[in-house]
């Protein structure tokens, strides 16, 4: 049964990884992409993707691919608002791309908490680690992508002026003594 789950979980993850994958290269590509900002951005996302996708592929047994067709399906129709969302081929402005991307990561960073939990329960060591260093790579993305965006918005709406104070005012309602107390 464990040996199903972490299938099902890497796969899933793998459909999700390989799809978002494809969506940064092609936003990389877009004539929309002039500032340096969101560009290193999206090559750092690029990078930290691509490279968690090749090791996930070649961790022995996890991908399944007699379901990877049946999950991929599922998936498109599970994502598909956030699919077309993604692609670069609209007319959106990069702010756009960039909210649709920080979505995307933070369902990577759910996958990765999924499957390090289920790893965990497993006692797959190797699965663990592998899913708990992606996380907090991911994390670190999406942390970014938050502080990059507020830049870009006020450059879209031409108020750069009142960039670094959105960044700063945004990141501070992150802080954990800001959040909502439990119910």
């Amino acid at each position: 049964m464990e040996e199903q789950i972490l299938n099902n979980y890497s796969t899933d993850l793998h459909a999700l990884l390989k799809h978002t994958s494809k969506a940064i290269k092609a936003q990389q590509s877009s004539s929309k992409l002039t500032e340096e900002k969101a560009s290193n951005l999206l090559h750092s996302i690029d990078l930290t993707i691509s490279k968690q996708l090749e090791t996930l592929s070649g961790m022995e047994g996890l991908i399944n691919d007699g379901t990877k067709s049946k999950i991929k399906e599922t998936f498109a129709a599970f994502t598909g608002t956030i699919a077309g969302a993604i692609d670069t081929q609209r007319e959106d402005p990069i702010s756009k791309m960039l909210r649709d991307d920080y979505t995307a990561l933070s369902m990577i960073a759910t996958g990765y908490t999924m499957l390090y939990t289920a790893a965990l329960g497993a006692k797959n060591n190797d699965l663990a680690d592998f899913t708990k260093n992606s996380l907090a790579e991911i994390a670190g993305l999406i942390t970014k992508t938050s502080e990059v965006l507020p830049h870009i918005v006020a450059k879209e709406l031409h108020i750069e002026d009142v960039a670094e104070e959105a960044v700063s005012n945004t990141q501070e309602c992150w802080k954990p003594q800001n959040m909502m107390a439990e119910a």
